[in-house]
C-alpha cells in the first residue's frame, strides 16, 4: 500500500523545478541546453498541475458537508462555521481522490511537449549545421 504525501511536497518540488528551469533558460548560452531549461519548466507545470489537482474534490465534498449541516438544522451561520472550521482544520486533501481531468491534461500536454521538444532539439541541428555553433551569442553576431 502506497504511503500518501502531502502536495505540500509536490509544490516545493515543482518549484524547485521552476527555479532550476528559469536559472537554465536565464543564464545558459548553449542552444540544447536552454531547450533542456524549457522541458524542465513544462514538467514542473505538469507537477503542479497534478499536485493541485487533489484539491478539486475536497471542495466540492465540504459544499455536501454544509449542505448536509444546513439541512440537519443547523441553519445558524456561526455553527456553519465552526464545524466548517473544524473541518477544513483538519482535513487538508484527500489523496484518495484526485480529479482525473487533471490526469489526461497532463498526458496530452506530455505528448505535445514531446512533439515540440523533437521539433526543437531539429532546429538546433539545422541551426548548427548552418553556423557551426550552438553559442546564442555567436549566432546572434553572424548572419545568414
Amino acid at each position: 500500500m502506497a504511503i500518501p504525501i502531502s502536495p505540500g511536497l509536490y509544490l516545493g518540488v515543482a518549484a524547485l523545478l521552476y527555479g532550476i528551469g528559469l536559472y537554465t533558460v536565464a543564464t545558459k548560452r548553449n542552444l540544447i541546453k536552454i531547450v533542456i531549461g524549457i522541458e524542465i519548466l513544462v514538467n514542473a507545470a505538469h507537477l503542479n498541475l497534478i499536485a493541485l489537482s487533489a484539491y478539486r474534490w475536497i471542495i466540492q465534498w465540504m459544499q455536501g458537508f454544509y449542505v448536509l449541516l444546513y439541512t440537519a438544522g443547523f441553519t445558524d451561520p456561526t455553527t456553519l462555521t465552526l464545524y466548517g472550521g473544524l473541518i477544513i482544520g483538519t482535513i487538508q486533501y484527500n489523496p484518495l481522490f484526485v480529479d482525473p481531468l487533471a490526469h489526461s491534461m497532463v498526458m496530452t500536454s506530455i505528448v505535445l511537449a514531446g512533439c515540440v521538444t523533437a521539433v526543437a532539439l531539429a532546429f538546433v541541428v539545422a541551426l548548427y549545421r548552418h553556423y557551426g555553433t550552438l553559442d546564442v551569442q555567436k549566432m546572434r553576431r553572424l548572419k545568414w
